[in-house]
């Protein structure tokens, strides 16, 4: 895995999908000028900030891409003993309920690109609902090596196939909550094997939805 590391960067997820090869590559950087986040939110520097890009040939993936964003996550949260630190399907990262970071997956062409995004010191968040893991500011050494570290992390899951979605659901919070999806709402009732999150609606029906537009209510 070749990894790039950077100040400042423009956008982490187009550099790495620009300047990819043949091997793994991973591009880090303290702040993004014009980063990205699901559905094409804006991303906002925290005070530190980790924007990292992780991209690889998607033919190494066997098994459902739906399950990348969950390793993805789950990665990351794993590495960090912080109790509270948990998962929200698909694509957010928590920390006592607060927003401190989300996971961005797309694809190009023969590539996957995850983009990781991390708030490790805010003072003041500028947007309501957002946190970062820490009460003060980290090494940046340290986080840099975070970055090194997840993205192993994420490779070896991938080329193992060895990610257990049942670790996976005791840091999620969202299982039992009542959610909203595109055409109405239900209750979270469990992961599907492809990723895939089982909703039971009012009406008793189960279905299975991956769209990133779900959100929780309660």
């Amino acid at each position: 895995m070749k990894s790039i590391f950077f100040d400042e960067i423009e956008n982490t997820q187009d550099y790495a999908i620009n300047e990819f090869k043949d091997e793994p590559l991973l591009i880090v950087s303290k702040a993004q000028t014009a980063g990205r986040g699901t559905n094409k939110n804006k991303w906002e520097n925290a005070d530190q900030s980790l924007a990292t890009s992780l991209a690889f040939n998607k033919e190494i993936v066997n098994f459902k891409k739906t399950l990348v964003p969950l390793l993805a996550g789950y990665s990351f949260v794993s590495l960090h003993q912080i109790e509270d630190l948990k998962l929200k399907w698909p694509n957010d990262i928590t920390l006592n309920e607060d927003k401190v970071g989300g996971v961005l997956v797309e694809e190009n062409n023969d590539l996957i690109c995850i983009g990781l995004g991390i708030n490790y010191f805010w003072n003041n968040p500028l947007i309501p609902g957002a946190g970062s893991l820490y009460q003060e500011k980290q090494d940046e050494q340290q986080i840099f090596l975070d970055a090194e570290e997840w993205a192993k992390k994420v490779m070896d899951y991938i080329t193992k196939e060895d990610f257990s979605l049942e670790n996976y659901k005791l840091k999620l919070t969202t299982l039992g909550k009542l959610v909203e999806y595109p055409d109405g709402r239900g209750w979270a009732k469990d992961i599907n094997d492809d990723g895939s999150l089982k909703i039971e609606t009012p009406s008793g029906e189960l279905l299975n939805l991956t769209s990133p537009l779900i959100s929780e209510i309660i």
